[in-house]
């Protein structure tokens, strides 16, 4: 299944979810029976539930391997945090400001990577 079809499905067990969100207060205000709005709620929550791992795999697949992008992001911070430093004391200033845009655009490109 394509990404674009996960979040096809994605949208419709959300709309099918508020129906049964729905459901349950119509339930509640015509004096079901408890039994009736004890199955609406567990049906609810298995649908809550797989929506929920749905979105876990969408999530995986939009950011790949996190702890990787998390060490590249820590990386590129620690060395726009150097410049800075180096910056406020007055060391290569201009060579410094261009180490930190270039770092920035790292992060920048970092970050496109994870939009599809």
């Amino acid at each position: 299944m394509t990404i674009s079809e996960k979040n096809e499905l994605l949208d419709t067990l959300s709309i099918r979810y508020n129906r049964v969100n729905y459901l349950k207060i119509l339930a509640g205000e015509k004096k079901s029976s408890p039994d009736v709005i004890k199955q609406i709620e567990q049906r609810k929550n298995r649908l809550k539930t797989e929506i929920d791992k749905l979105l876990r795999d969408l999530y995986l697949n939009w950011i790949g391997d996190a702890a990787q992008l998390k060490n590249s992001l820590d990386s590129k911070n620690k060395e726009v945090n150097q410049c800075i430093a180096d910056i406020e004391k007055d060391i290569h200033i201009a060579q410094n400001i261009v180490k930190v845009l270039g770092y920035v655009d790292d992060v920048i490109n970092i970050a496109a990577a994870l939009i599809p």
